[in-house]
């Protein structure tokens, strides 16, 4: 049987163990029912505009006034640069639809993977060869909960959709609420924070966003042929990650260094971010950080790539297909034969803010345990979690989109999954 490690099951264990006892002491823990509605197998509550304008034919695009709390500057893109891009010789791109920033990747060769001496190294990261055919945009940042919400709420409900980080329809992101306003966190005292990462929404709901995307500004000619706004395929995602580095990070930040000056803090500023080489707030152990450009970006102009939030991307989560010389643009939907768990799981990649120094007895020190800093774990370029396909409730994971060659992505089936689980 091939599994992942317990890495994922204790992210998911530590969000529920929290979670619930908020919401039962709010009084607001609601029968977990399975329901058929596309977006989510979680029903915490009443129907939200989320779910429903997603699935909205008739949803039409606002212009905002300068005082609405959505508003942006959306950028107006001449004619000469709407044809480079189309062409994929502009280095950068914006989307006038959301000011979405976006970067070139060049089509290339690399290593997927890590080497069996790689610290903190899992077994379902074989290394082996991979190329990608051609070139394609990726995401400067994380998507944000402005770029998000502009495209999905129809009437732009304000007081409805007040939240610390993540949408308060789902129940998970009462993780991170502001324990100051204790007890009426659940109150429209809230804040509202536009930008930073959307998280707490299943993989589902990212690709109806992608497919609404695609939509508009197909409608509007600003579509390279055969492209398509959409999450990356593992490999994609790892390639623009690395831009070309090798080692455990794509700063090509020294692992010993980098445990040595976190480790200094002591555990009672466990949470303060101090890893300039990854970037401020990349991983913090509190909540998520604002997307800006004060952190370090990687060779392809990219942040954020390690920590702040997981993201999703096309693959089902299993063992890597290695036995052609090179795979060109790998990309799996299926599960591995005699796969037991993990069915129809995706792959997320990056990690996220969540980081615990080891715990230490009388005279020692977090860097004298180095096995133990499990967060680096998963921040590794080469590091893969996973995630139901329909679990949307994770505060720890969000999306970054590419704008790459159209990919016909089967929709997994949760009954599917259950009726294969029980085999």
């Amino acid at each position: 049987m091939f599994s992942l490690t317990n890495t994922r099951r204790r992210n998911i264990c530590f969000i529920l163990a929290i979670s619930l006892p908020i919401m039962l002491a709010a009084g607001t823990l609601f029968a977990q029912e399975m329901t058929s509605e596309p977006y989510g197998c979680q029903e915490l509550g009443k129907e939200t505009t989320v779910k429903q304008s997603l699935a909205d034919p008739d949803f039409k695009l606002r212009k905002l006034a300068k005082d609405h709390y959505l508003y942006f500057e959306q950028p107006q893109p001449s004619a000469d640069e709407v044809a480079a891009m189309k062409s994929l010789k502009a280095k950068q791109w914006t989307v006038p639809i959301t000011a979405m920033e976006m970067r070139l990747i060049p089509a290339g060769e690399f290593t997927m993977g890590s080497p069996e001496d790689e610290r903190y190294r899992r077994a379902d990261e074989v290394q082996h060869k991979v190329k990608i055919s051609k070139p394609f945009y990726t995401g400067a940042f994380e998507v944000t909960q402005r770029q998000f919400y502009y495209l999905t709420i129809p009437d732009y409900d304000f007081i409805s959709w007040k939240f610390n980080v993540g949408p308060f329809h789902v129940g998970g992101a009462c993780r991170h609420r502001n324990f100051k306003k204790w007890p009426n966190f659940f109150t429209e005292d809230l804040e509202y924070l536009p930008d930073n990462p959307m998280e707490s929404l299943s993989w589902v709901t990212a690709m109806k966003y992608c497919k609404r995307l695609t939509e508009f500004e197909r409608q509007a000619g600003r579509l390279p042929e055969g492209y398509e706004y959409r999450l990356p395929t593992e490999a994609e995602w790892e390639y623009a990650c690395r831009a070309g580095t090798k080692s455990y990070f794509n700063t090509d930040a020294d692992l010993n260094t980098l445990i040595t000056n976190n480790s200094k803090q002591g555990r009672a500023d466990a949470f303060t971010p101090a890893l300039p080489d990854l970037g401020k707030f990349a991983f913090n152990g509190g909540m998520t950080g604002k997307i800006n450009k004060e952190r370090t970006p990687n060779a392809w102009g990219l942040q954020d790539m390690h920590g702040n939030v997981y993201e999703y991307t096309l693959d089902n989560y299993a063992p890597y297909k290695t036995d052609k010389a090179v795979a060109v643009d790998p990309v799996t939907f299926e599960n591995e034969p005699g796969q037991e768990t993990f069915i129809n799981e995706k792959v997320i990649r990056g990690g996220s803010y969540m980081t615990h120094l080891p715990r230490v007895g009388k005279g020692e020190k977090p860097e004298d345990k180095v096995d133990e800093h499990y967060h680096y774990e998963n921040l590794r370029s080469a590091a893969r979690n996973s995630l139901p396909f329909d679990f949307d409730f994770d505060t720890l994971t969000g999306m970054r989109i590419v704008l790459a060659p159209e990919i016909d992505v089967p929709m997994p089936e949760r009954s599917k999954a259950k009726e294969t689980t029980k085999k």
